[in-house]
Formats: C-alpha cells, sequence, structure tokens
C-alpha cells in the first residue's frame, strides 16, 4: 500500500472514531463531498475541526470545548484571509485587512478575560466585555469569510473544496455557544487544578489570531 493510501486510510479510521458519538448518516453522505475528503486528507493537521463542524448540536460544552471552538475560528479566520489574498483583489484585500485588525484585538481581549476567569474565576462586571468581544469577532469572521467565498475561483487558482468547506462553517456562528455557557458558568469558571489551569491557559492562549500580515495566501 503506498504512502498516500495508507495516509487516506488512516485519516479515514481516525475521523470515523472522533466522529463515533455523532450522527453516523450525515457523516457518510458528506464523505461523498470533495471537500469533506480533502478534510480527510489534511486530518492530522487539524482534526479537531470535524467534531467542531459535526457534533457542535450535541456536545455538551466545558472548557475544552469552547477551547476547541475558539481554535476553529482561528483556523477559519487564517483559511479565509488566505483565500482572500491569493485572489491578488486589492481592494478585497485592503477591506479583509481593515476587517481583520478591528476584530483581532476583540479576540485578544476575549481571550485574556477566559484567561482571568480561569486562573481567578469570572467577575461579574467583566463579563459584558468578553460576550461583546466574543459577538464582535464572530461577526467580523463572517464578514471576512462571507467574502473569502464570494471570489470567483478564477481569481483564486488556489481555492478548493476543504478551504470552502472551512469557510463555509464560520456561516453558523461559534460564539452564541460560548457566550450562553459562559452566561450559565461565569461565576465557577476557575480552574482548581495547577496543571490543568496551564494546560487550558496555554490553549487559549494558542487560539489567538495571527497578525494579518503572517498569513499566507491559500
Amino acid at each position: 500500500m503506498s504512502d498516500y493510501s495508507t495516509l487516506r486510510a488512516s485519516a479515514s479510521i481516525l475521523v470515523g472514531s472522533v466522529l463515533s458519538v455523532c450522527d453516523m448518516k450525515r457523516w457518510r453522505i458528506a464523505q461523498e463531498s470533495p471537500a469533506v475528503k480533502r478534510i480527510v486528507l489534511v486530518v492530522s493537521a487539524s482534526i479537531w475541526i470535524i467534531p467542531a463542524t459535526f457534533c457542535a448540536a450535541e456536545a455538551p460544552l466545558g472548557w475544552p470545548e469552547v477551547i476547541g471552538r475558539l481554535t476553529q475560528e482561528r483556523t477559519q479566520a487564517e483559511t479565509c484571509v488566505g483565500m482572500i489574498k491569493s485572489s491578488r483583489n486589492q481592494g478585497a484585500v485592503a477591506t479583509a485587512k481593515a476587517t481583520y485588525e478591528t476584530a483581532k484585538p476583540r479576540v485578544d481581549g476575549a481571550i485574556a478575560g477566559l484567561v482571568t476567569a480561569l486562573v481567578e474565576g469570572g467577575k461579574p462586571e467583566a463579563f459584558p466585555t468578553v460576550r461583546d468581544d466574543l459577538e464582535t469577532a464572530g461577526k467580523s469572521l463572517k464578514e471576512i469569510c462571507d467574502a473569502a467565498l464570494a471570489i470567483p475561483k478564477s481569481s483564486s487558482h488556489q481555492k478548493d473544496g476543504w478551504q470552502e468547506a472551512v469557510a463555509q462553517a464560520a456561516v453558523e456562528s461559534v460564539g452564541k455557544p460560548i457566550t450562553d455557557w459562559l452566561t450559565e458558568k461565569w461565576a465557577r469558571l476557575m480552574e482548581p487544578d495547577q496543571l490543568e489551569r496551564e494546560t487550558k491557559k496555554s490553549e487559549l492562549e494558542a487560539a489567538k489570531w495571527p497578525k494579518f500580515s503572517d498569513i499566507p495566501a491559500q
């Protein structure tokens, strides 16, 4: 068996295992999509996106799911900006840059607020700012990804199925489930275990969006 075939088979098994708690009928249908097939091929680098996309409605939220959704937003932002950059449409790039650079500080602020809540517990006066930052960032992300999807394929020869699938996922905001969870749990978010706290803190920090200039065309 070739390395390619081995990778494809291993990825399919891994994805199937991850989705065992989800609706497998939906997954079997989705497997026929070229977009999902491409995601399977890059699953070793982005396996988290599969449960985030297919299981969002089923999974109860906790810190791991919240961190996963924030990481999903980061990847969507990078993918959509990369798609726009590949179009070489300077107007579209400039618009995306302005939107992105307005949203990035809101993402940084929300994550900083979550880290504080993780370490100290959520303070009532801090919650509205975190909620507003998450909601604003989610709207900006949707705006950027809508613009990426609107680019004609002839203008973006690098755009293909897996990128479109990632961009399409941004249409359904991941922010509202997070804010709903925070509304319920905000005062009880402190993680008492030091190792767990440091691990979650590192994962939250890693979900921050990169600089616009650091995102390559895709």
